[in-house]
C-alpha cells in the first residue's frame, strides 16, 4: 500500500471515529487492526487536524524536545510528560495502571 492510500485511509478512519458512533473495534475489524492500533492513528491524526503523518511529525517533535530538556529522564517520565501534553491538547487518552 502507498502512503497516499494509508493516508487516505488513516483519513477514512478518523472521519469514521469522529462522525458515528462506529466503536474502535469496529473499525479495527472493518480494516484487519487490531484496537490499540486503531486508537493510535486516531490519536495522531488528531494532532494533525485529521493529518495521520503531520500529528506523528508532532507527536515525535515534543517527544524529542522533552529528552532534550530533560536529559537525565527515564522512557516512564518522558511517557507522563507526553500524556500530561496530550491531555492538554485535549486528546483523550487510555487511562493506565
Amino acid at each position: 500500500m502507498s502512503r497516499s492510500e494509508q493516508k487516505t485511509m488513516y483519513f477514512n478512519m478518523y472521519m469514521t471515529y469522529t462522525n458515528s458512533h462506529t466503536t474502535l473495534e469496529d473499525i479495527g475489524i472493518k480494516y484487519n487492526l487490531s484496537k490499540q492500533r486503531i486508537w493510535q492513528i486516531i490519536r495522531y491524526s488528531k494532532l494533525g487536524e485529521g493529518n495521520y503523518y503531520k500529528g506523528l511529525k508532532v507527536y515525535n517533535k515534543v517527544y524529542k524536545s522533552f529528552k532534550d530538556e530533560y536529559t537525565d529522564a527515564d522512557a516512564k517520565t518522558l511517557n507522563a510528560l507526553m500524556r500530561d501534553w496530550m491531555q492538554l491538547k485535549k486528546i483523550r487518552l487510555i487511562k493506565t495502571k
